[in-house]
């Protein structure tokens, strides 16, 4: 009678299932982290209190070189909740990165935070997007929407440099409106355009942080209806 031959995984191949299992528990707790919060507060801006075609007093800009981006609370008829947004203007040749975090933000850990947006053509760049996790100028994150390159960006900024290390191919208008959302958790970020799930990043850096807005170079965009649940 022959024997049955034994079955022996090598060290290797063990190491690469426990890989596999890992990451399918990361996975299922990320995924049940950004969906199953119970979030108990609300805050919104949706800047019709602001007087036309003024920069409100109550805000701070940032940017990465000079000249500054413009942020104005400006009428527009095609605006999601009328009258106002608040438009990001360029300045001359303006380059870098310009973020406008709302003065009253809430400091965040677990988030669901959204904005709309719509992006002017005829620039020579058009990326806009939503700050997260924002500590200070040169430490957040944002989920950057990019029309001429049909991406969408999850990116990390460390000492004056901004890196997407998550992106996605998404088609992107310019001249419409579209919204951008992004849930946060301890566990991670993910990142959804207008109401489907596009990046899911299980990076937990900078656990916490403020929310804001944010363009680069010349772009100009307008943003309407950001609001915060947390």
């Amino acid at each position: 009678m022959s024997k049955a031959k034994s079955f022996r995984l090598s060290r290797k191949q063990r190491y690469a299932i426990f890989a596999i299992i890992t990451a399918i528990g990361v996975t299922i707790a990320f995924s049940n982290a950004l969906t199953s919060f119970n979030y108990t507060h609300t805050k919104e801006w949706n800047f019709d209190s602001y007087q036309n075609n003024t920069i409100p007093s109550d805000f701070a800009t940032f940017q990465s070189n000079s000249p500054q981006g413009l942020w104005v609370a400006k009428s527009d008829d095609s605006a999601p909740s009328k009258p106002n947004v608040l438009a990001a203007l360029s300045v001359g040749n303006s380059s870098g990165y310009h973020m406008q975090i709302m003065p009253d933000s809430p400091t965040v850990s677990d988030a669901q935070i959204s904005v709309k947006f719509k992006i002017v053509p005829g620039h020579t760049v058009e990326q806009a997007g939503l700050v997260v996790r924002f500590i200070d100028p040169s430490h957040y994150f944002v989920l950057m929407a990019d029309p001429l390159n049909n991406r969408l960006s999850l990116c990390k900024a460390d000492i004056q440099f901004v890196v997407c290390n998550y992106e996605k191919t998404v088609t992107i208008s310019t001249g419409q409106w579209h919204t951008l959302e992004a849930t946060i958790s301890s566990e991670g970020i993910g990142g959804w355009f207008d109401g489907n799930e596009i990046i899911k990043a299980n990076n937990q850096y900078y656990q916490t942080g403020q929310i804001g807005l944010w363009t680069k170079g010349d772009t100009e965009a307008y943003f309407d209806d950001l609001q915060a649940k947390y």
